[in-house]
């Protein structure tokens, strides 16, 4: 199989269930995903360059952002933890991070219901001034609309739903994300751009807006060092899911992938199927 390698600033990554051959074979980086403990990877050190921090304790979704202060810096110390892991390896320099929760009313989170904006800008600074001792980057990723788990059928009309009453997090939409980083106002705190969720986002709004919504989120590329990128359903009800396609399999427009690609950041395509999938979405990117 001919090795592809698109013109990009950085090596490609994958993440690491794709298996040592298969990064080693196409000469690519890797990332850990939220699920994966990151000290399970120690034979991956030459090539793991990022790792994504965990999402939850327990069933509980992780929120720095939460107004109960307990919870809180219970939710600051996993970070920490986790920081202090990954900087035992030499060449992890970045960690994905989802932002807090706004409003998420669950039977499974009875802990850091509510989140404070302000709170929240601390509480990275925190994490941020932590990480900065490790020589790590971090960047917030923007987020999931959650359609689904807010029990929302492909059936409803998007303009019918109510998202002031819906569980979401900080740094859905485009604005709110961009200016949570500058309001960090941190060297090491910048921004991860995830194109599946930036579907999800589009599909609030009508077929004919979704390519402008969308592009809002490259309107700081100076503050996008990371990208997770995937393919996605702008266009039909299954964009409302984080469909992690591979590039060039969804509707997502082509030069919006264009625009990716030509990002100063570390890119990890956020999804593995087959090698016969990945070195075809590699041939898609070196034509972009």
């Amino acid at each position: 199989m001919e090795k592809i390698m698109p013109r990009l600033k950085y090596p490609i990554a994958v993440p690491v269930k794709a298996g040592l051959k298969t990064i080693n074979l196409f000469e690519l980086r890797a990332e850990t995903s939220l699920r994966d403990n990151v000290n399970d990877f120690r034979e991956y050190a030459d090539v793991l360059y990022s790792a994504h921090a965990p999402t939850t304790i327990g069933e509980e979704r992780l929120n720095i952002a939460a107004t109960d202060r307990d919870f809180r810096n219970e939710c600051i110390s996993v970070f920490k933890d986790y920081i202090d892991r990954c900087a035992m390896f030499p060449n992890i320099g970045q960690i994905n991070m989802h932002f807090g929760l706004k409003n998420w009313v669950s039977e499974t989170q009875p802990r850091g219901q509510k989140g404070d904006y302000e709170t929240h800008i601390e509480s990275i600074r925190t994490l941020s001034d932590y990480a900065r001792t490790s020589g790590i980057e971090i960047v917030l990723e923007n987020l999931n609309c959650y359609w689904a788990l807010n029990n929302i059928s492909d059936d409803t009309d998007f303009a019918q739903v109510n998202w002031n009453n819906s569980n979401e997090a900080f740094g859905m939409n485009p604005e709110e994300w961009i200016q949570m980083c500058l309001d960090v106002d941190r060297d090491n705190v910048q921004l991860c751009l995830d194109t599946s969720h930036v579907s999800t986002y589009g599909h609030r709004f009508p077929e004919e807006e979704r390519e402008g919504k969308i592009e809002a989120f490259l309107n700081r590329p100076d503050l996008i060092t990371h990208v997770h990128w995937s393919d996605n359903y702008l266009y039909d009800v299954r964009g409302r899911n984080d469909s992690h396609l591979s590039v060039g399999k969804g509707s997502i427009p082509t030069d919006f992938h264009r625009r990716v690609k030509a990002l100063e950041a570390t890119i990890l395509l956020e999804h593995f199927y087959t090698k016969e999938e990945l070195h075809e979405e590699l041939e898609y990117i070196e034509r972009l």
